[in-house]
Order: C-alpha cells, then structure tokens, then sequence
C-alpha cells in the first residue's frame, strides 16, 4: 500500500533578533549628573600645630644622636657637635596672636626756664627832711634803699671788722673839719669796709634794717639806725 504523498514544509522565515545596544564603561566616579560631573569642593588644610613637647623631643633625639656618633669608634679625635633642630611653631587656625602693647609714650616736659631774680631796687636820693623822718623811725623804713653821705666816729676792735659807727646826712655837710649828721650803726663785709678807716668821709648806698641798740662806752644803752652798706666809697 502506498502512502500518501507529505505536503512540503512552508519556507521557515527567521525569527527577529532582538536589537542589542553596546555596553558602556561606567565612569570611575560613579554615575554623574545628566549636565556633567559635580565640582569637587577641595577642604582646607589644617595647619599643623606644633607645641613645645614636639620642639624638647626633636632636640633631646638630636643631642642622643650626636652622643652615640661621637662614642662610637676608637681614635677618633674629636665628637662631631650636637645640633639642635628647632621646629617654628606656628599658630593654629582660629588662634589670634597677642602682639605686645606699645608702651605708652611720655609728653615731652617742657624745658624748665629759671626766672631771673627780679633786679634790687635802686638807692634813691633823701631830702634833710626825709633823712630826719627815718632816723626818728628805722623800723617804719626797713628795706628801703637810699644814697647817704656820712664821716666815721668809730671803727676799732669794738665795733669788729664789719661794722662801724659814723654821723650821716642826707648829703655831704663836711665844714671846717667838722660834719654835721645824725649817729648811726653801718655793718657790710669785711671786703667792702677794709679800706674805711676812723674819720674818712665817704658816700655810701645803704639799705635800712631797722633799729638798733647798744652800751656806750660810759655805761649807758643808746639806739639808732641800723644801716645795711651796699657800695661805699671815700670821698675826703
């Protein structure tokens, strides 16, 4: 018996591949952002510190170093020195340094001017009158300063090398060997009076002290003016 004919076989159509796309590399970073890699914010670096234990280690290994290199081998004539090695310190980030403060500077002090003594007044010249009035009251007229005429009555070991007593006016009234004047006490230095001796007649500039009081030679006690001689000079 024979068998029936096999109907051929419709054509096979190959099947559709599925469409591949070509693997990418991933970025070393990761993925990043569709509009590029984000910037990378750099830290700041800290400053190192420093303290002074870090500055006694680095001097203490310096110094042992150079004892162990000087120890080691015999004849050596001499041990290379020891270097210190000081490190800078440097302040640390947020540390303020504190600078000395100024001192504070001194004014100037004004120059010291000394004031010149205030010039003496200067011996005016007295009338009879006014010559009378001072000898009545010294006291009244003490300090002024005046121009008198006068011949010395006694100059001696009595009186000492720095006073004297002599008859005074108001101007010279020396006539026929005689002066007519009022009794007076005269003291000034030795230096001014060495020239004066008992008799002279001279023209003085005086300034008046006072009064003054002492025992006359027959035991009684006198007073009269007492007279302070700023120049003397003799005139007969």
């Amino acid at each position: 018996m024979s068998q029936p004919p096999v109907p051929p076989e419709p054509p096979t159509q190959p099947l559709p591949q599925p469409q591949t796309w070509p693997l990418q590399e991933m970025p070393p970073g990761g993925l990043q952002p569709p509009y590029g890699p984000a910037p990378v914010q750099e830290q700041p670096k800290k400053p190192k510190r420093f303290g002074w234990p870090t500055v006694i280690i680095t001097a203490v290994a310096a110094l042992g170093i150079g004892g162990l290199l000087g120890g080691t081998g015999e004849g050596s004539t001499a041990a290379p020195a020891a270097t210190a090695t000081v490190t800078e310190i440097q302040p640390a980030a947020g540390d303020t340094a504190q600078e000395p403060e100024p001192e504070p500077t001194k004014e100037a002090e004004p120059e010291k001017t000394e004031k010149p003594e205030p010039k003496a007044e200067r011996a005016q010249r007295v009338t009879k009158r006014g010559w009378a009035k001072i000898v009545k009251n010294p006291d009244r007229y003490a300090g002024e300063r005046y121009i008198i005429y006068g011949q010395v009555t006694q100059f001696d070991s009595a009186t000492g090398d720095e006073g004297f007593r002599a008859d005074t006016a108001h101007t010279n009234t020396m006539s026929y060997g005689f002066f007519d004047g009022k009794n007076t006490v005269l003291s000034g230095s030795a230096s001014k009076l060495d020239d004066l001796v008992e008799g002279d007649v001279f023209r003085a500039s005086v300034e008046v002290i006072g009064s003054y009081d002492y025992d006359t030679q027959i035991g009684g006690e006198t007073s009269a003016p007492h007279l302070q001689v700023l120049s003397i000079k003799v005139i007969s």
